[in-house]
C-alpha cells in the first residue's frame, strides 16, 4: 500500500483535481506522468513538482479526444501502474435547451476520453499490482436540474467500473465522484467565489465545497489500497 517507486498516468493534470493529485502522489514516492492539452500550461506544474517534491515527473501534451495522440503518449511511458483519468469539459443547460452537440462534445472529452485512455494504457499496465481510477461526480445518483449530461455521462462511468473490475481482473479499477468542487476561483471574482462558497455550503452537511486535495487523497487511496475495486468513492460533502 505504498507509491514509491511506481509510475502514475494522469490525465487532465493542467489544474483542479489533476494537479492536486499529481503533487500528491509525487510525494508519496511516485514517479508522474501529468497530461493536459497544453504543453505550455502542464510543463510548469510537471517542473514545479520535481523541485518541491524531488520526485521524477514528465509532462506530456494530450488532448484525449483524439484516439492516435493518446495511443502515442500511453505507449511512451513505459510500465503504467496506476491511470488516473481526470481530463473532463462542462455543459450546463436545461435539457429542453440543450443541444445534441453540445452533449455529444462532453461525451467525447468524459466518457470516450476516458475509454480512450484506459483502453490505449492496458497493453503497458501491470495488471497484477496496478490500477485504474476513473472521475465519475456527485451529478448522476444525487441529480440537480440542469447537468443531465453529466448525469449521463457519470452513470456510464460507474456502471463501467463494475463491469470492467471483474473482466480486468487481477487489475483493479475504481472511480472518484466528487461532489462540488472549488476548482474555478481563478475564474470568479472575490465577491464571486465568496457567493458560490456560500451558497454551495448551504446545501451540504460540511458547509462548504469540497477542495481539490481532497478528491485527490480519495483518488490516491483507491491506488494505493489493493483490496478495493469495482467500487465508486463518494467525496461529497455529505451531498444527498
Amino acid at each position: 500500500m505504498d507509491l514509491s517507486g511506481s509510475t502514475v498516468v494522469i490525465t487532465g493534470a493542467g489544474g483542479g483535481i489533476g494537479l492536486a493529485a499529481a503533487e500528491l502522489v509525487a510525494r508519496r514516492g511516485a514517479r508522474v506522468v501529468l497530461t493536459d492539452r497544453s504543453a505550455d500550461v502542464v510543463r510548469p506544474h510537471a517542473e514545479r513538482i520535481a523541485e518541491l517534491t524531488g520526485a521524477e515527473t514528465e509532462f506530456r501534451a494530450l488532448d484525449v479526444t483524439d484516439g492516435a495522440a493518446v495511443t502515442e503518449v500511453m505507449g511512451s511511458v513505459g510500465t503504467i501502474d496506476h491511470l488516473l483519468t481526470c481530463a473532463s469539459g462542462a455543459v450546463v443547460a436545461p435539457f429542453e435547451e440543450l443541444g445534441e452537440a453540445a452533449v455529444r462534445q462532453f461525451f467525447e472529452v468524459k466518457w470516450w476520453g476516458q475509454y480512450r485512455c484506459l483502453r490505449a494504457a492496458l497493453p503497458y499496465m501491470a495488471r497484477e499490482t496496478g490500477s485504474v481510477t476513473l472521475v465519475s461526480g456527485y451529478l448522476y445518483r444525487k441529480a440537480d436540474p440542469g447537468y443531465f449530461a453529466f448525469a449521463a455521462v457519470n452513470g456510464a462511468v460507474e456502471a463501467a467500473v463494475k463491469s470492467l473490475a471483474v473482466e480486468l481482473a487481477p487489475l483493479r479499477v475504481n472511480a472518484v465522484a466528487p461532489g462540488p468542487t472549488d476548482t474555478h476561483a481563478h475564474l470568479m471574482s472575490p465577491e464571486e467565489h465568496a457567493a458560490y462558497r456560500a451558497e454551495v455550503g448551504g446545501r451540504l452537511p460540511v458547509g462548504r465545497p469540497g477542495a481539490a486535495e481532497e478528491v485527490a487523497h480519495a483518488a490516491a487511496y483507491l491506488m494505493e489500497n489493493t483490496f478495493t475495486t469495482g467500487t465508486t468513492l463518494d467525496v461529497d460533502g455529505g451531498k444527498r
